[in-house]
Parts: C-alpha cells; structure tokens; sequence
C-alpha cells in the first residue's frame, strides 16, 4: 500500500484523511499465473495498482488472441472506457505470473472524487499516462517493421525480453513466434 500511495504522491498533494481513503478504497488482490483481473464482457471493472507480478492485455479475435500490452509493478491498469462509461470490458487483462493489485471499484474512485477532488486531477493524469502508452504502442506498430520495434523493445522496455515468454511477445508485435525467433538470430549476429 505505501507504493500505491507514493505512486499518487507522485502526482497530487496526499492529506492525512484522503491517505486513510485510500487505504479503506484500495483492496488487495492476489491472482494466480492465468487468472484474469478483467475478462471481456465484464461490467465495472476496477481500476488496479500493479504492487507485484504482470498483466497481460489481449483481446480475441476469431479464436486468436493478440496481446496488446503488459503492466508491470508500480503501474495502474484498467479497460478505461469501461470504467469511466459503464461499458462492458473489451480486453481481457491476464496475469502472466503470482501478481499482486490493489484495486478499487469505479463507483468507489467516484464516490471518493466527489469527497477529494484532487482525485480527478489524479485520475485525469493516470488516464493520460494510459492513452499516451496505448498511443505510442500503436503509432509504433504502424510506423515500424516487426525488426525495428523489436530493438525497440530491447532498447526502451527490456523487462519485456526478460519477463515475458516469448510466444506473447511475438503476438505483442504481431508476428508469429518462428518470425520472432528469425529477428532474434539476425538481431544476435548484427551485435556480435
């Protein structure tokens, strides 16, 4: 919980009241490797604090699932349009090992809004850090080869090649694993 609230300090000026808020709000999750924090179809999902382990974002499609991004520790994570517009969830958010969330319920984020309202100005800014992500995650795709943002990722998020099986980082880039291996053994023989 005290990286959850140096997280929000990082943002906003923290009272003591709105500090003892959070603590009620928040609640601990503990998913197993598998399980899912939001599935497709949900209604009022929750807004989550990744304290330890990683989410894996994907939607299906005709029976194959595309991975869309991952959160790692000290990162907040929901299906936002969900949340904010009480639409059901369009993302599935897998947890990839032993993870651990704090979550709060949208009407709860609400409810303590109205009481804080420094708390939108939290919320705004933690909705801006998502879509600037989602943004640049997709400007990347459509701008550069698979081979480019690859590099990119070894350059940018190397948490991403050492945490996540490989088979979900080839649908991250939209490549079949084989294509991904390829990029690989070319990547290691430019470097050596």
């Amino acid at each position: 919980m005290d990286n959850l609230l140096a997280n929000i300090r990082k943002q906003i000026s923290v009272s003591t009241d709105l500090e003892m808020k959070v603590r009620s709000g928040f609640k601990v999750r503990e998913l197993k490797r598998g399980e899912l924090f939001i599935r497709v179809g949900q209604y009022a999902p929750k807004l989550a604090y990744v304290q330890s382990g990683i989410l894996r974002c994907f939607s299906t499609r005709d029976g194959k699932e595309s991975t869309n991004d991952f959160f790692f520790e000290d990162t907040f994570t929901t299906d936002f349009v969900s949340l904010t517009k009480n639409l059901p969830a369009r993302q599935n958010f897998e947890a990839l090992e032993q993870t651990v969330l704090y979550e709060i319920s949208g009407e709860k984020l609400q409810k303590l809004e109205f009481l804080f309202p420094e708390l939108g100005e939290w919320k705004t800014i933690v909705a801006g850090d998502l879509l600037h992500k989602s943004f640049n995650d997709q400007s990347e795709s459509k701008l550069e080869n698979p081979e480019q943002r690859y590099l990119q990722i070894l350059r940018n998020k190397p948490e991403i090649i050492r945490r996540i099986p490989l088979v979900y980082i080839a649908s991250y880039l939209g490549i079949t694993p084989v294509h991904l291996s390829r990029i690989r053994k070319s990547v290691a023989q430019k470097t050596t």
